[in-house]
């Protein structure tokens, strides 16, 4: 049976290979964000005697990374839609293992920022992000927002910059780069070619006749642009990941600002850091139980009031303590987005939104960093940036419950 010929219920029993599936998925966000991001504090110093660069320079390649990433989104969600979900994701493998090897030989910056935009930044959305959060949507029925929790919980890149560091000191940063090259093509490459593009009982299609979808049974880039429950959900998410992302960039100094030692702001970031793994966990079963468009409306509302306490400068352990719940909450939004998204829309409709919502945060989360910033430095309090945080919370309340209201689309409903 094809998959643009049936409509399973969305609370239908998953397929027996939804369990591999969903490893798969896992073993390649693990992978691609693991190497990727993981390695790169532990690389940096090499990176500055190698090249010659000041360090603003060599921590240049996260942002191009990101940018590499959230550019190429939207073009990814499509081609999930039409081609070999299992190519692509192979395709990702071979980039990422292409970015290291680069990395490994190259003693120029433009190669080294080359490596990050255009093999690194692209595989983190075909093999990272987009692709095995798809596959998990498509292959997951019931528990789906606990399925995609776990497929996106970050376990590797805890463990990378320990395991790494000790291997660089032994053997040398060029053999670092070679082991994360080899790591990307004996494992990772091996495990992508296991996923299976669709499974036998098909998936939910967006909720329209078939003369209205498009050949995969999804929505168009342009039909979901235009819908606007589309809008609040993906506004909703993106608040909760600009609160972790904007909280990080300002840790330091918020703790320089309030008496806090360095390492005490460093203890943060990593709270922060640990709390987002169970958050993922946590609100994809939420997700499950509410629906993802409340889950996203809750998320924001528990945001909104860690933001306003923060206005209080409190205490270290207190400090402590929202900062890790905001981490929590921050994760939270993957799950929550990818419920919501897959009961509108269709599960076929999937990659086309999550690809979307990466490109349509990506401004987003640059202003608030910089602005945060500005704020800061221009009003010399972090008062305006929580006050700004807590406003954006308010207005994604209020999307979320948007998002969540109307009737559930018949996603069963003949494509005749």
């Amino acid at each position: 049976m094809s998959a643009l010929s049936s409509f399973p219920s969305t609370d239908a029993p998953n397929h027996p290979l939804a369990v591999r599936m969903g490893v798969v998925a896992g073993i390649s966000s693990n992978v691609v964000i693991g190497t990727a991001i993981g390695s790169f504090s532990v690389m940096l110093a090499f990176v500055q005697t190698r090249l010659g660069i000041l360090p603003e320079e060599a921590s240049a390649g996260i942002p191009i990374l990101l940018v590499g990433a959230s550019v190429i989104a939207p073009a990814a969600g499509v081609l999930l839609g039409k081609f070999s979900l299992r190519m692509i994701m192979f395709v990702g493998a071979l980039m990422l293992t292409a970015g290291f090897l680069l990395l490994a030989f190259s003693n120029s910056y433009a190669m080294y920022l080359l490596a990050y935009g255009l093999f690194l930044g692209p595989a983190m959305s075909l093999t990272g992000s987009i692709g095995p959060s798809t596959l998990v949507t498509r292959w997951f029925n019931r528990k789906r927002g606990l399925a995609l929790g776990l497929a996106n919980l970050s376990i590797l890149i805890a463990i990378m910059p320990v395991a790494l560091n000790w291997f660089v000191t032994k053997y040398g940063a060029t053999a670092g780069y070679l082991g994360l090259a080899g790591l990307s093509l004996i494992v990772l490459a091996p495990v992508t070619l296991l996923a299976i593009n669709h499974p036998p009982t098909g998936e939910t299609q967006a909720p329209e006749p078939a003369a209205n979808r498009t050949s995969d049974g999804s929505f168009s880039t342009a039909q979901l642009l235009a819908r606007p429950r589309f809008w609040a959900m993906a506004l909703a998410a993106i608040a909760s990941m600009t609160s972790s992302t904007v909280l990080g960039s300002l840790l330091i100094p918020m703790g320089a600002a309030w008496g806090f030692t360095r390492g005490e702001s460093a203890l943060l970031a990593s709270l922060m850091s640990l709390a987002g793994i169970a958050g993922s966990v946590l609100f994809g079963i939420i997700a499950d139980k509410i629906g993802g468009g409340r889950t996203l409306a809750l998320v924001a509302f528990d945001c909104g009031i860690l933001w306003a306490l923060l206005l209080l400068h409190p205490a270290f352990p207190a400090a402590a303590a929202c900062i890790a719940l905001i981490g929590m909450h921050g994760t939270g939004a993957i799950p929550g987005l990818g419920r919501a998204i897959s009961d509108a829309f269709g599960q076929a409709s999937f990659s086309r939104g999550f690809g979307l919502n990466t490109i349509i945060a990506l401004p987003i989360m640059a202003v608030a960093i910089i602005g945060s910033s500005w704020l800061s430095r221009v009003n010399g309090s972090f008062a305006p940036t929580f006050i700004s945080m807590t406003a954006f919370f308010a207005v994604a309340v209020v999307l979320g419950l948007y998002a969540a209201g109307g009737r559930a689309p018949d996603l069963r409903a003949s494509p005749a």
